[in-house]
């Protein structure tokens, strides 16, 4: 089935919006530790909206997919290893956001016999989960961003926004790059979405009966 460029680039949009909105108001612990925050990630009132919210940064990573597969076709070379990159992206953060949201769900199932895990324990884990669930899959959508740059036919501007978001993709771990990089995902998408909607569509062809 052939995905249009507007659905390639809503895809991305959605990704490129729905993984720092999850990632920013999810409340797990990272950065500097702060045990009111681990606190308060650990209380079973939150645990709700953790997992809600790892949902939400689990279906927008599947944004990522018809991008992709569209990308996949019109690349001149290197389609297929964009495809690779951005299906390890996809996966990588699908499984980080449920370890993410899966800390919260574990300690309101757990109750009382959670109560006395160490909280650095608890950062130490959700961390690592943060790392996997948004740096991992950006440094893989990095890597994708410069093959895009290498082999698409892109606007000058748009080529060298994509070498700087794939630097910033791979440098995500860093925290601060990681802002640069959504905004060349939502600037990509949004310019994808707006070319699709000039795109010439072949027309139908009916066979007679």
């Amino acid at each position: 089935m052939e995905i249009s460029r507007r659905s390639a680039g809503l895809g991305l949009l959605v990704y490129g919006i729905g993984t720092p909105v999850a990632f920013m108001t999810i409340g797990s612990p990272g950065g500097n530790y702060d045990d009111a925050v681990v606190t308060t990630y650990m209380s079973s009132g939150h645990s709700v909206t953790a997992f809600a919210l790892a949902y939400l940064g689990a279906f927008a990573a599947l944004g990522l997919l018809p991008f992709a597969a569209r990308m996949r076709t019109e690349l001149r070379s290197g389609g297929d290893l964009f495809w690779g990159l951005a299906v390890a992206a996809t996966a990588a953060a699908t499984v980080g956001w449920f370890l993410v949201g899966g800390v919260a769900v574990v300690f309101a199932e757990g109750g009382s016999a959670l109560a006395t895990l160490p909280h650095p324990v608890v950062y130490a884990l959700t961390q690592l989960s943060n790392l996997v669930a948004v740096c991992a899959s950006a440094f893989l959508i990095g890597s994708a961003a410069l093959v895009l740059a290498a082999r698409a036919t892109l606007p000058g501007w748009l080529r060298v926004a994509s070498v700087i978001g794939g630097i910033c993709g791979l440098l995500g771990a860093f925290f601060f790059p990681i802002f640069f990089f959504w905004l060349w995902v939502i600037a990509l998408g949004a310019w994808t979405v707006a070319t699709g909607a000039h795109e010439v569509r072949p027309a139908r062809v009916h066979q007679p009966a």
